[in-house]
C-alpha cells in the first residue's frame, strides 16, 4: 500500500519518545469534533454513528495491543476501556505512528508529524473536494477509508487517486447480531429510528395519506437523536418543520413520539417492530439504523437514496421503492401478510448480521499498520488474554 507524507515527517517520527518500543503495538490517535462526548458516553448517553464508531473502534483497537487516544470535544482527560481521551482544545501531540482524522480535512494538521495520516470518511466524501479543503487534501494526502460502495462512486476524481479505495462496512456491536426468530409476528408496528430531519416530515405524509387507510389499527414509533424531553408536545414543536401540520387526531394517535431512548429500549422497540420505514437522505454514507434493524431481523422499506440501499437486500430483507405509493404497498404487506414477514424476518437474521466491530477493528490494522508493524494474526483474531476485557 502507497504511504503519502510531507517530506521529512516520517524521520522525525521515528525517533520520537513517544513511539512505543513494542513492535507489535501501534501508537494510534483519532480526533473528532462532531459532539460534545468521550468512552463513557456509550452506555450512558445517546449517541449518533460517528461517536459510537470511534468509541467501539477506539475500544477495539486497545484490545488488539495498540496504544489509543482519542482527541475530542470531552470536557476533560479520562481513560475508559483502555482508551486514554483527552480535549482536543488541549496541547497537539508531535507524532505517532497512525493518526486518524475524522472527517474533517481541517483536522488533518492536529498531529503534526504522524508515521502515517489517514482520514475516516464516516460522513459523505463531497466536502473533501470543496475549495476551501481540497488543498489540505492535496497538500497531506491522508489515506481515506470509505465505509460503503455509495462513497467510492461518488468519490471525486479531483483528490488524491487511491486504487483501490480502502471500504470496511462499519462494524454491528454484539446486542445486536445473533437473535432468534421470534415466535410470532409482532403488532402492526413500524418504526422510524433515525434524524427526524431525514425525511420524517415526509414520511409520515405517506404514512398518513397511503398507509393507514389500509391499516387503521398501524402504529408508526419515532425514535431518533433528538433533545425534546419526555413530556414534549412533538406536533406542536416541530408542525410544520419535521412534522406535516394540520394532521387530523387519528393521525397522530397512530404516530408516536418518543423522547430519546436508551440503546436497550431501542433494540426493545425495533424488535417489537414489523418493519422500519425509511426514506433515506443524500447525506447517508452508511446508515446504521437500519442496519442495526436489519440485524436484528426487522424487514425494512427505504427509498434508493444514497447508502441507504446498500443496508437492504432488495425483495429478501425488505424493499427499495422510490415511488410513493410503491413504498408504501410494501409497507402495508409487511405489516398484514404474516408469511411475508416471517420469510423477510429469517431472512434478515440470515443474511445481515455484518461483521463486528473486532473483525472491524482488525481489517482497519491490516490496511493501515500490516506493512510496519508484525501482525502475524488474522484480522478476526484479538489476543487471547485480551478476552473478557469489555
Amino acid at each position: 500500500m502507497r504511504y503519502h507524507s510531507r517530506p521529512g515527517a516520517e524521520t522525525q517520527a521515528l525517533h520520537h519518545p513517544s513511539i512505543t518500543a513494542d513492535p507489535a503495538m501501534a501508537d494510534i490517535v483519532i480526533a473528532d469534533t462532531t459532539r460534545r462526548y468521550d468512552g463513557r458516553h456509550l452506555e450512558t448517553h445517546p449517541l449518533g454513528g460517528t461517536e459510537s464508531s470511534v468509541i467501539r473502534l477506539a475500544r477495539e483497537l486497545v484490545r488488539r495491543r495498540h496504544a489509543v487516544t482519542v482527541y475530542s470535544n470531552c470536557d476533560a482527560p479520562v481513560e475508559d476501556h483502555g482508551v486514554q481521551w483527552r480535549p482536543i482544545a488541549g496541547a497537539r501531540p508531535e507524532t505517532c505512528d497512525l493518526y486518524v482524522a475524522c472527517q474533517h480535512p481541517r483536522l488533518l494538521r492536529f498531529v503534526r508529524r504522524p508515521r502515517r495520516r489517514a482520514i475516516w470518511v464516516l460522513w459523505q466524501p463531497n466536502h473533501l473536494k470543496h475549495y476551501k479543503q481540497i488543498g489540505r487534501v492535496w497538500w497531506y494526502r491522508p489515506v481515506p477509508v470509505l465505509q460503503s460502495l455509495h462513497q467510492v462512486h461518488i468519490y471525486s476524481p479531483f483528490l488524491p487517486r487511491r486504487d483501490p479505495h480502502i471500504l470496511i462496512p462499519l462494524g454491528l456491536p454484539e446486542d445486536v447480531r445473533g437473535q432468534a426468530p421470534l415466535a410470532a409476528p409482532p403488532p402492526r408496528r413500524a418504526i422510524f429510528a433515525s434524524n427526524p430531519q431525514r425525511n420524517l416530515k415526509r414520511l409520515v405524509e405517506i404514512w398518513a395519506e397511503k398507509v393507514l387507510p389500509r391499516v387503521p389499527d398501524a402504529v408508526l414509533d419515532v425514535y431518533g437523536v433528538h433533545e425534546m424531553p419526555a413530556d414534549a408536545d412533538f406536533w406542536a414543536a416541530w408542525g410544520g418543520s419535521l412534522l406535516p401540520a394540520g394532521q387530523p387526531d387519528h393521525v397522530r394517535a397512530s404516530v408516536r413520539m418518543h423522547p430519546t431512548a436508551t440503546r436497550t429500549g431501542l433494540i426493545e422497540a425495533m424488535r417489537g417492530s414489523r418493519v422500519m420505514l425509511y426514506l433515506g437522505h443524500k447525506v447517508e454514507a452508511f446508515c446504521l439504523a437500519v442496519a442495526e434493524a436489519q440485524a436484528l431481523g426487522v424487514p425494512a422499506v427505504v427509498a434508493p437514496v444514497a447508502a441507504v440501499p446498500e443496508r437492504v437486500l432488495d425483495g429478501i430483507t425488505g424493499f427499495h421503492e422510490a415511488d410513493p405509493d410503491r413504498f408504501a404497498e410494501r409497507a402495508v404487506a409487511l405489516l398484514t401478510d404474516d408469511a411475508l414477514w416471517r420469510r423477510q424476518h429469517e431472512a434478515a437474521l440470515r443474511h445481515q448480521q455484518g461483521i463486528s466491530w473486532s473483525e472491524y477493528a482488525g481489517r482497519f490494522e491490516a490496511a493501515l499498520l500490516a506493512d510496519r508493524f508484525p501482525i502475524n494474526r488474522s484480522v478476526l483474531a484479538v489476543p487471547p488474554e485480551a478476552d473478557g476485557d469489555q
